[in-house]
């Protein structure tokens, strides 16, 4: 991991989770492209002026510390994490582990505080994911007041029931990958826009998981809600789409 001051001075990369600070997270494929490079940035910066972060570098200072970055690092694929602290800017990689796999719910009772920036300061959500076998498990978030289930720590949620889809659209962080599927997806199926509750699972005979780090992941079951995939037709069709769409960005 790498990191620069305000003035482009290389310092110490801090520990995100806790400290104040927006992050996105960029999949680098083999060939060394990141699909939706600008889409990503975007957002990152949506992130730090929703959170009003007294310092918020231009596009161009980004691109030019991820170009740097990925210089010295030479990573051959995996995921990019992009931080913009108060006074630095962080970036780090990792191994993308979980793309496609199946996985396991663990019910995490939580409220996003600012539910449409992807925010460091939320240890107690991003922080845990360190207690799970991220390959094969994730937070899935209901709200503690309202008892809905909005997304997981590190994807958003697709519900199946028959040919609908149920899209969570509100208190959430619509992802990247959510947006660009989502046209593709009403070519085949009907979408809704709302928040499933957590007694009303036993209706979705799949759960599908959709961001950047998992691609598009079936969620096998939600032990704590007694939820069980009951089919695999929807994700086998929505894996598809979503392998085509980033073959295309990568033509």
């Amino acid at each position: 991991m790498h990191a620069w001051t305000i003035s482009g001075k290389p310092t110490k990369h801090i520990e995100p989770w806790g400290n104040a600070g927006a992050f996105s997270t960029l999949r680098l494929l083999p060939n060394g492209y990141i699909p939706f490079r600008d889409e990503y940035l975007n957002r990152l910066l949506d992130s730090a002026k929703i959170l009003e972060q007294k310092w918020i570098p231009d596009q161009i200072t980004i691109e030019k510390r991820l170009d740097e970055y990925l210089s010295i690092s030479s990573p051959k694929e995996g995921l990019i994490r992009i931080c913009l602290f108060e006074e630095s800017i962080g970036i780090s990689n990792r191994p993308s582990k979980s793309n496609g796999k199946k996985i396991i719910g663990r019910l995490m009772k939580y409220r996003r505080p600012i539910p449409s920036a992807k925010s460091t300061i939320e240890k107690d959500l991003y922080g845990r994911l360190s207690e799970l076998d991220i390959t094969s498990e994730d937070w899935i978030i209901t709200d503690p007041r309202d008892n809905d289930i909005r997304e997981s720590a590190t994807a958003n949620l697709i519900f199946v029931q028959g040919n609908n889809l149920v899209i969570p659209d509100k208190h959430i962080l619509l992802g990247v990958i959510l947006r660009q599927m989502t046209p593709l997806l009403q070519n085949y199926f009907s979408i809704t826009r709302s928040t499933p509750l957590g007694q009303n699972l036993s209706q979705f005979e799949e759960i599908l998981l959709c961001g950047t780090g998992r691609g598009i992941a079936p969620l096998t079951s939600l032990p704590e809600l007694d939820w069980s995939s009951r089919s695999d037709n929807a994700f086998k069709k929505i894996r598809s789409i979503y392998e085509q769409l980033m073959t295309k960005k990568n033509a």
